[in-house]
């Protein structure tokens, strides 16, 4: 598990990767849907709602996968008009949300998720 120094180092790098991307949010949830560390710019954005939410989405999702026959998942992508939520599994234990406007480049989020999977997994 992380320590309270390294989710304190986590949430200012969040902040500084929600400003310089143009992102709405990020949050780092446990995979029981507990929020561990989060940055959300959209006041009505609910960090435990977003929390529960991915856990219970990504679970819902490798089920799914499993039912088809296929081996893992990397990610579930929520898209909406108004932009997207990508859920990333970390670890066995930590999952990944990013928030992000609808003129977002997938390929550049991809990018940052890859970033943020390995630098949390090294501290995990």
């Amino acid at each position: 598990m992380l320590s309270p120094k390294q989710l304190e180092e986590l949430r200012d790098e969040f902040r500084k990767i929600v400003r310089e991307n143009n992102l709405d949010g990020l949050i780092l949830a446990d995979i029981e849907g507990l929020p561990l560390v989060s940055y959300i710019q959209q006041e009505e954005a609910s960090e435990d709602t977003l929390a529960a939410a991915g856990a219970a989405i990504f679970t819902a999702g490798l089920m799914t996968v499993s039912d088809a026959g296929k081996r893992g998942l990397d990610q579930v992508v929520l898209h909406s008009p108004d932009g997207y939520i990508i859920y990333t599994q970390v670890t066995d234990d930590l999952v990944l949300g990013v928030l992000s406007p609808a003129d977002a480049k997938l390929g550049i989020l991809r990018m940052l998720i890859k970033s943020l999977q390995e630098k949390i997994q090294k501290m995990a």
